[in-house]
């Protein structure tokens, strides 16, 4: 009996030494292509903060900044390419561009980024290769239908404002004529290469007659409207923003992805499945919110004077 129970303890010890020494610990990398604040919250904080969260253990998490240099952004990445980790996580459309060109072999998922068919992902069920991830896209004549409600279908002529340097420019500006186009919407793009030119173009847009002012994907310009709101205020026209950031600046309203929630219900699920499970990225669908927030400027609308239903306000995530 003795003899059983020692082999018994035995037998136990071995497993539980088995499965100690085959616990394993990954080692995961956060590649921001923006420089970021030390002192203030970020999305790669964030990220690191949910994967410590779940039962994984981890060797290290690294964060890595491109320094808003597409150069340096290709150099990093192919020493991470090198250094063998186990996951690789890219922030924002800028990071997806280089790390296309460089992370052949290591898993790797993108986060914040625009519509995936701008980056060469025909198939977002089935995106192939070594990659997958979170897009914050909305469909663009999702936007703009949304943003004809508000203005009770009286938008008959859109003004669209670009960001010259931006990356995502290229494609969201043929995806924007293309929505005006069937929506039977008239339109006019202006293109600026500096914050500078951002007050003139409003003007041109607003001697043309446009119903309304679209600021499309870009900081800079999220973060300038300030620059033209006295103008468009004075002629009662509606600026509208892709991006939720542009309606706390004074934009009427935005429908859009929320980043944290996309890390929590699509990314770090996302994350599990390929660490964990060993489930291949390529494999993955591209995921989405099911449900994008709508922001509003109730104090803009106020300012322009447009009654806004309260079906819509109801709707609202946030409301400024």
């Amino acid at each position: 009996m003795k003899m059983f129970r020692k082999l018994h303890l035995y037998l136990l010890f071995i497993f539980m030494l088995s499965t100690y020494a085959n616990a394993q610990e990954y080692s995961v990398a956060i590649f921001d292509f923006d420089i970021r604040e030390k002192n203030k919250q970020s999305i790669a904080k964030y990220i690191e903060q949910q994967l410590l969260d779940t039962k994984l253990s981890f060797k290290k998490i690294r964060h890595y900044s491109g320094q808003n240099s597409e150069i340096k952004s290709l150099r990093i990445l192919k020493k991470l390419e090198k250094s063998k980790f186990d996951l690789i996580i890219t922030i924002t459309s800028d990071a997806m561009v280089p790390a296309t060109h460089t992370l052949k072999k290591t898993p790797w998922l993108f986060t914040n980024i625009n519509n995936p068919s701008f980056f060469g992902i025909r198939d977002i069920l089935n995106p192939g290769y070594n990659k997958s991830g979170v897009t914050y896209y909305v469909p663009v004549v999702k936007q703009i239908e949304f943003f004809n409600e508000l203005l009770g279908k009286k938008l008959l002529k859109l003004g669209l404002i670009f960001d010259y340097h931006a990356k995502s420019r290229r494609a969201e500006l043929v995806e924007f004529r293309d929505a005006a186009l069937q929506l039977d919407i008239k339109y006019s793009i202006k293109l600026i290469k500096s914050m500078n030119e951002m007050s003139s173009a409003a003007k041109e847009l607003l001697s043309e007659g446009v119903d309304a002012i679209i600021i499309t994907s870009s900081g800079k310009l999220y973060n300038n409207i300030h620059q033209i709101l006295d103008i468009t205020n004075k002629k009662k026209i509606p600026i509208f923003s892709v991006n939720k950031n542009g309606v706390a600046n004074g934009a009427l309203s935005a429908i859009a992805s929320d980043y944290y929630k996309m890390v929590d219900e699509n990314l770090i699920p996302m994350a599990i499945e390929v660490l964990k499970n060993k489930k291949k990225a390529g494999n993955m669908p591209v995921q989405y919110l099911k449900k994008p927030y709508i922001y509003l400027n109730l104090s803009q609308a106020k300012i322009l004077g447009l009654k806004i239903s309260d079906k819509i306000i109801n709707r609202a995530s946030k409301k400024y």
